[in-house]
């Protein structure tokens, strides 16, 4: 049966402390601000790595152009390096065709004339030149074989015409000559 209390409110019977329930209470109450505290103090850690992430990441943005800065600056330097070693082989190559050039001239005869001049790589040298007659070519070969420089001198061909000079006819002979350059040791 169902028990009815009518009295009045103030006549009732107080309930008894219910400790339990308390801690219950206080258990669900702890438990809402501890699990608050713990989602808050995760999001600051997130936030604060996140923030740290991107000042890595400019950091690494701009390290990355220093890189690439340096990257391009070494492959300058490399083709400055490249460039230096072909101009100093034309240095040497050029001190080295103007001895030949020098060392020609100095034996070439006041009665020839060269038209043209080719030095290969291998040392051998052909030209092509004007004179007056055969035994100023055949002067002048000699010449070339007693220099030191010039060796294995060969005749290609020789070649007579006339050319109008103030109204008289002048031979001239062209010729080839060949033959093998010895360079002089450079102290």
């Amino acid at each position: 049966m169902a028990n009815i209390n009518l009295l009045p409110v103030e006549y009732r019977e107080k309930e008894k402390f219910n400790l339990r329930r308390v801690l219950i209470i206080l258990f669900i109450v702890l438990l809402a601000f501890g699990s608050a505290y713990l989602y808050f103090s995760l999001e600051l850690q997130i936030d604060y790595k996140e923030q740290q992430l991107t000042i890595m990441k400019s950091e690494l943005a701009a390290i990355e152009k220093v890189i690439k800065e340096v990257k391009n600056l070494e492959k300058d330097k490399k083709m400055i390096e490249d460039r230096i070693v072909v101009i100093q082989g034309l240095i040497d190559n050029q001190s080295r065709l103007s001895r030949i050039l020098g060392e020609f001239s100095a034996s070439i005869l006041d009665e020839v004339w060269v038209d043209n001049f080719n030095l290969s790589a291998n040392q051998t040298f052909d030209f092509t030149a004007n004179t007056f007659n055969n035994y100023l070519i055949a002067k002048y070969m000699v010449a070339l074989k007693n220099e030191l420089t010039f060796d294995n001198i060969e005749l290609g061909y020789v070649n007579k015409s006339k050319i109008k000079e103030e109204d008289t006819d002048v031979e001239i002979v062209n010729f080839k000559l060949s033959g093998i350059f010895i360079p002089k040791k450079v102290q």
